[in-house]
């Protein structure tokens, strides 16, 4: 049996798939297997993909096309390895990192590893470590619940964890097969949930006794600053609102919601709420005055915005968290739609000169 097995979940990622796979197979540590999941691609990735199948460590699986959630839950059905790691198929790896993971949670015995990254932004040339504001290595309960923390919902002052991205993300995360099976760890179905591996990222955490930190960055983040600036996504509230949905019921099955309760509904104003308000206002989308009107409303009238809005937890926040607090809590359609509206131009305009 394996020591790991990488899950690469595969969608029309022709461009990509070459480089990723390649950073795979060139790891120093020999004891692994690679599952290409397949998700009903349109382009030549399955073509791309089944180069590699020479390799006795690659295994090729096909799919009806489910979404990225659901591949990676089917690759885990498949899986052998004694640790789990998943590698999305436009980003790439060192070749030491399974090498440096493995070797950690060995000697600590780790039901879950956390790590670092490395963002790439090719369009200009950059490149950064994103490292979390931790003395490594870190482990025990208080980590771990410090971790849980920042996971459900922002701090409320200005701090290094402010800064913190891609915390919930699936490829953070080296896990041990046998305990995510045995506590029933699932992807959310991107088709119906944003941040799908947000939920699952906090029910792993809930779930660990031995969770371990480790210092190295290992894994290359492809970041496309363009998409997230001028790309509409139809349904982005109603997909969060079900992200939300799914981590109120994990920490109310584990007892904890009540503890999380107002941070978690910050979340929702900040990531759902003001999120869904500056995606009605980008150019892609082709709705007139009228709809975006009535999709501004919408947002407004969700039960969870209201129980958010009411909330007082952003109150003594950072500026930009009080200024979105009270334009929501005015309640008044034309004034929030206004402002928005003049926010989401400001916010291209600074993003296009940075």
């Amino acid at each position: 049996m394996p020591k790991i097995s990488v899950i690469v979940p595969i969608y029309n990622v022709e461009q990509y798939l070459e480089r990723c796979v390649s950073s795979i197979l060139r790891q120093t540590f020999v004891d692994f297997e690679v599952l290409l999941v397949n998700d009903d691609s349109t382009d030549r990735s399955l073509e791309i993909a089944r180069r590699f199948s020479g390799d006795s460590r690659v295994k090729i699986l096909e799919k009806p096309h489910s979404g990225l959630g659901n591949t990676r839950n089917f690759g885990v059905k498949h899986a052998k390895g004694d640790y789990l790691l998943f590698v999305d198929s436009d980003d790439w790896i060192d070749e030491n990192m399974l090498k440096n993971l493995y070797t950690a949670a060995a000697e600590y015995q780790a039901d879950l590893v956390l790590f670092n990254y490395v963002r790439e932004n090719l369009q200009e040339g950059e490149q950064r470590v994103c490292k979390l504001p931790f003395n490594y290595p870190e482990y025990g309960d208080e980590t771990q619940e410090l971790l849980v923390t920042e996971l459900v919902g922002p701090d409320r002052e200005e701090n290094a964890w402010r800064h913190v991205e891609m915390l919930g993300c699936a490829w953070r995360r080296m896990y041990l097969r046998s305990w995510y099976l045995k506590n029933g760890i699932q992807f959310g179905d991107e088709r119906e949930m944003m941040l799908e591996d947000l939920p699952a990222a906090i029910e792993a955490h809930c779930a660990s006794k031995r969770l371990l930190v480790v210092g190295g960055a290992y894994y290359h983040y492809r970041y496309n600053p363009d998409s997230l600036s001028t790309r509409y996504r139809p349904h982005k509230m109603e997909m969060l609102t079900c992200c939300y949905a799914t981590v109120r019921r994990i920490l109310t099955e584990r007892g904890l919601y009540e503890r999380f309760a107002k941070r978690h509904l910050a979340w929702f104003l900040r990531s759902a709420v003001h999120s869904s308000l500056v995606n009605c206002f980008t150019p892609s989308n082709p709705a007139g005055f009228w709809k975006r009107y009535r999709e501004v409303r919408s947002i407004l009238k969700n039960p969870y915005t209201k129980e958010a809005a009411r909330s007082d937890y952003l109150k003594k926040g950072t500026r930009a968290d009080r200024i979105i607090l009270r334009v929501i809590r005015s309640k008044f359609t034309p004034f929030i739609y206004l402002f928005y509206s003049f926010y989401s131009h400001a916010l291209r305009e600074n993003t296009s000169k940075k």
